[in-house]
């Protein structure tokens, strides 16, 4: 009886000590476990065999400006309420991948990415601990990078709790280039400081994991919820937040204060100018701002002495935007707009549980308990501020572990974005208007969901064909770097399945249900689990069909109208739909009537019907390849005019083309402003064509191009009326008037996925400057796009002689013989740490035309940059068999054959370079292109050769050979464009040399070659950028080379006895870079 008294006894004085104190989030002490905490996770388990763990941090920090380096003391209880005795907990320690040899700097490298880092990153001091005790003994500690394992000195038994104290140094680095997201930079003379997972953080332990020691990779995090009392030292000048209350707020930023920092002070400052300053720094003067958070998870602080200071409220949430002061003209409505997107979330999802939120123009895009880190200027950041701010409610206060998979906050707050931006500013987004008043014109709106969720998902699931699976870790997809590796489709594909989780659901339900998700799952731990088991239980519909596509594989939605056919009686229609892709999904539509009459539907996918005003057809049940088709019997009074799959675009259809009875198309100005390819319509564009040769004179003509998303029939088309006016008198003599006087030109590329994944078929047929060309063939790529395999047939002729007075080169090809070939190649691209490079294998064979010949040739390119210089090598070979060759198909010493030129709009005629600089001759020549064996230097000459010992040759070209190029740019040591033309122009200087021999024998012949030939010179190629306002005109890059130097010097010039008699002002002129 005694034992029983005294353990009640025991009870009593416990709940008193712990429960005394009423709950208030606001001030210490901790009160986070009291039963009066509304958000208590064991105040409101959500479901009975729940638990969690619980944390109480209190840190002392003094950030030192002059040194950058944060020394803190920490102090941690850590409870134990799982059902496990605990012999060893797990520390993450971020910072520590930002350096040398960590997780993160292998897999850059392992990415060919090779890490700069910064002072303290090549010491490897992220943070370091000096000193940790439990209970005030010291212990025993295993350190691997970022992960800390720490031995307890006795079990942690269920229901007890164990205190830590550390001592610590984390060190902010503004050196390296690898991104992190606590970091310091130049506030316009200043120091800015973001504190964030600055601190040792002790591992989540859950019911699912036990422990979760992942790795830092730059990516995710997972946190115990708890309380933070923190107290952070700076120097005098600083403006700063952070998580929490701030409890010392008067003394730190006393009314008079306040009013000097009020961002209205500053509403018309000029962006960009100098920052006044309010508080003068002191040295020797230091200010400690004290915090304290309940009901988080994690702690950061952003801090800027030009930080200025806007307030606002909503249902007494304080929203406050601190914003450095060169930027505050264009931040003066940051607080009122957070304020707004609070009140959508909380009336939508659930309420904000929060005092105050912050939004920081800090360089970032980044989300912590109360504060986010953002950049950019209103309205253009709406976007960020809303996706950052959501994540209070999917992160902050719905705590998933992000790490082990990502789509569960950032997806959820994706979909937020847009949905609050609808809310907010409408079905268009609000940005900046452009500055040109050409791109204002033809600049369309951006539709808030496309822009947001749509046209994301929708660039994987179509452009290459495979989009992410969500149930993925997020290190886990494929290795990549930030968004790369389909890790972006945790955005994307999770809004998009969310919307079509509204689709199916309707309206109502869907948001019962997110609702009912949020207030079961608001500060406790759901797995991906958790959400299906919530969305289900609470709708009462089996939806395990919807997350198990969306979630578990890359399944894709293709509906079409498949046929429209008359039925029994009057106004009986049978109209029938066909499932193309995988993915199943109930299905809307509406039919149009004649006399605009509308007519909505719903074939529902199983048993359950979604509340709606449509007429309910029969279930279509199906999936995959089972029963693909359906036949809706409708009636229709006035007969149909146009059917039309989900009018309210939210099923995620990936070919728009066929879900309606007439073809979306729309027809608009080719007026060279971009805008975002649309997944709901084919999109024409069309313009005036003015083009010119010496021959034809001016071409006057039109041009139209058309693409579905960039990804199917994609076609382009030009045509024009040759008049003959300013014709080159030189090249029209022979015959003026028998140029062609209609001209075309016409490619078309679709996707043909369904037959051979991540291929096209292509086709281009063209009469055109005297050739008459088609090429057909099929491409594939591999899954990450830098290897295509391919294969095309083509056909070239020039009907007459007159045809070949349009060339550069007339003597070369000779008219009335076909030159049909069958090719057969690879390109390869890669990437390694110093650079790029490119190889191309081709093999090409004469089929069904008036020569006999076989190409095999390699292509290898690298870029490479070594310190101020980039080192640019070319590497060329190429081995021909031939009874009878083609002239303009051989291997040319100079550069580009005839065949290479015709793809060329400048070169495939003379016109633009004078007829005079074509043609081969005793002496070299001004006209280059690049190709061939690239031997710059003997561009127009004949380079005569002694072939089997007596036989003079001319070695201009041949069939087989093999040549080394290289160009050492030096642009950026020194630099000779002026920084103010740079957007425009581009001006590239360097060392070049070419080396390379060709085959001189006759086909038929023993193979010989000739004596090695080699030029070297320096050179220039002017790019200009951008052309004016037109922003999808492609860039056009002049290059003038001096070749002074060449090997074997022709015989006209006087022959070379010193080393110097070699060198020459010799020049070329070219519209390409030689490589």
């Amino acid at each position: 009886m005694k034992k029983i008294l005294l353990s009640l006894a025991i009870i009593i004085i416990f709940h008193t000590s712990v429960f005394s104190q009423t709950y208030d989030a606001l001030q210490p002490p901790n009160t986070y476990r009291n039963a009066d905490n509304p958000y208590y996770w064991q105040n409101r388990k959500p479901h009975p065999t729940y638990w969690q763990q619980d944390v109480h941090y209190t840190i002392k920090a003094n950030i030192d400006e002059k040194t950058d380096i944060i020394t803190a003391v920490e102090e941690l209880v850590y409870w134990n309420n799982s059902p496990d005795e605990l012999n060893f907990v797990f520390f993450h320690l971020f910072q520590n991948a930002f350096q040398p040899d960590s997780y993160y700097d292998k897999l850059h490298k392992e990415n060919k990415v090779n890490p700069k880092y910064g002072k303290y990153e090549s010491q490897r001091l992220g943070t370091q601990i000096s000193k940790i005790t439990v209970d005030g003994k010291e212990v025993k500690t295993e350190l691997d990078n970022t992960v800390l394992k720490v031995y307890l000195p006795k079990g942690l038994k269920s229901g007890e709790s164990i205190k830590f104290n550390i001592d610590f140094k984390t060190y902010f680095d503004k050196g390296g280039d690898v991104r992190r997201r606590m970091k310091i930079f130049n506030a316009y003379g200043y120091k800015h400081y973001d504190g964030v997972h600055w601190y040792p953080r002790i591992s989540v332990y859950d019911n699912k994991f036990g422990w979760s020691p992942d790795q830092h990779l730059g990516r995710e995090f997972y946190g115990n919820f708890g309380t933070y009392d923190v107290e952070l030292t700076f120097a005098n000048n600083f403006i700063l937040d952070a998580t929490g209350n701030l409890i010392n707020r008067n003394e730190v930023l006393p009314s008079e204060l306040l009013k000097k920092l009020d961002i209205r002070n500053f509403k018309d400052k000029p962006l960009y100018e100098t920052p006044s300053v309010i508080i003068p720094y002191d040295s020797t003067i230091r200010k400690t701002w004290k915090f304290h958070a309940e009901n988080v998870h994690d702690f950061a602080f952003t801090s800027d002495p030009t930080y200025r200071i806007g307030e606002a409220e909503w249902n007494g949430i304080k929203t406050i935007a601190l914003a450095q002061e060169p930027h505050a003209s264009r931040w003066q409505n940051a607080a009122e707009f957070a304020a707004k997107v609070i009140q959508v979330y909380s009336e939508d999802i659930g309420m904000y549980a929060y005092p105050k939120m912050i939004v920081a123009d800090a360089q970032d895009g980044m989300e912590y308990p109360m504060l986010t880190l953002d950049g950019g200027f209103e309205p253009d950041n709406h976007g960020l501020l809303a996706h950052e701010i959501a994540h209070n409610w999917f992160y902050g206060m719905v705590a998933s572990n992000e790490t082990y998979r990502a789509f569960m906050d950032e997806g959820f707050t994706q979909f937020l974005t847009s949905w609050s931006l609808r809310r907010i500013e409408g079905e268009e987004m609000t940005l900046s208007p452009p500055a040109s008043p050409y791109v204002r014109k033809f600049k369309e709106p951006a539709n808030t969901m496309d822009r947001n969720v749509y046209s994301g998902y929708m660039a994987d699931a179509i452009l290459t064909s495979d989009d992410a699976c969500l149930n993925t870790h997020s290190d886990q997809f494929g290795g990549a770097l930030r968004h790369g590796g389909g890790y972006r489709q945790v955005y994307y594909k999770t809004a998009t399945m969310l919307y079509n989780l509204q689709y199916v659901l309707g309206d109502s339900l869907f948001w019962n249900a997110m609702q009912h998700y949020f207030n079961q799952w608001k500060f406790a731990h759901p797995y991906p689990e958790d959400f299906r088991n919530s969305i289900i239980n609470y709708t009462k519909v089996d939806l395990n069909w919807f997350f198990d596509q969306w979630l578990e594989t890359t399944k894709k939605i293709d509906y079409k109208v498949k046929s429209i056919k008359k039925g029994d009686g009057k106004d009986n229609y049978l109209i029938t739909f066909k499932r193309k892709e995988r993915m199943q999904m109930p299905l809307d539509f509406d039919v149009i009537a004649k006399n605009d009459s509308v007519y909505s539907f719903h074939i529902p996918n199983n048993w359950f019907e979604k509340q709606t005003t449509a007429t309910i057809l029969p279930r279509w049940i199906g999936w995959d390849i089972l029963q693909p088709n359906y036949t809706a019997q409708v009636s229709i009074p006035w007969g149909i005019k146009n059917i039309v799959i989900d009018p309210t675009e939210r099923l995620a259809d990936v070919y728009m083309l066929n879900n309606s009875k007439k073809t979306p198309v729309s027809l608009k100005l080719d007026h060279k402003i971009y805008n975002a390819p649309s997944w709901k319509k084919y999109e024409l564009f069309a313009r005036p064509d003015v083009w010119y040769n010496g021959y034809d004179g001016i071409k006057a003509g039109f041009h139209v191009n058309g693409n579905y998303f960039n990804k199917h029939h994609i076609f382009d088309l030009s045509a024009w009326y040759n008049t003959g006016i300013l014709q080159n008198q030189q090249m029209a003599s022979p015959a003026p008037n028998d140029y062609d006087l209609i001209n075309f030109r016409l490619s078309y590329k679709t996707s043909i996925d369904k037959l051979i994944k991540k291929s096209n078929f292509f086709l281009s047929a063209r009469s055109l400057d005297g050739l008459r060309m088609l090429t057909t063939g099929v491409e594939r790529f591999n899954k990450h796009g830098n290897n295509r395999v391919y294969s095309y047939f083509k056909t070239m002729v020039r009907p007459d002689t007159s045809d070949t007075y349009y060339l550069l080169f007339p003597n070369e090809w000779i008219p009335n013989k076909f030159n049909n070939t069958i090719n057969f190649g690879m390109d390869h691209n890669y990437f390694y740490q110093k650079g790029k490079g490119m190889i191309n294998l081709n093999l090409k064979s004469s089929a069904f035309g008036d020569y006999d010949y076989s190409i095999l040739s390699l292509n290898v390119v690298n870029y490479n940059k070594l310190g101020k210089f980039d080192i640019n090598t070319r590497t060329f070979a190429q081995f021909g068999a031939a009874r009878s060759l083609p002239r303009e198909s051989a291997l040319y010493l100079y550069g580009a054959n005839p065949e290479e030129l015709m793809e060329n709009k400048y070169t495939r005629s003379a016109g633009i370079f004078p007829p005079e600089w074509g043609g081969f001759g005793v002496t070299t020549n001004h006209f280059h292109h690049g190709g061939g064996l690239n031997l710059r230097g003997y561009s127009g000459y004949v380079a005569p050769a002694i072939n089997n010992e007596t036989d003079l040759v001319l070695a201009y070209k041949g069939l087989t050979g093999a040549a080394f190029n290289i160009e050492i740019e030096f642009d950026r040591l020194i630099a000779l464009m002026p920084r103010r033309l740079r957007n425009t122009f581009k001006i590239d200087s360097y060392l070049f040399a070419d080396a390379g021999v060709i085959n001189t024998n006759l086909p038929g012949e023993r193979l010989r070659f000739d004596y090695l030939r080699a030029d070297a010179g320096i050179g220039t190629a002017l790019t200009i950028k951008k052309w004016g306002p037109l922003q999808m005109v492609n860039p056009l890059t002049i290059r003038f080379d001096v070749p002074f130097f060449i090997n074997r010097t022709p015989a006209v010039d006087p022959e070379p006895i010193e080393p110097l008699d070699y060198i020459r002002f010799r020049w070329v002129i070219a519209v390409s870079r030689a490589f």
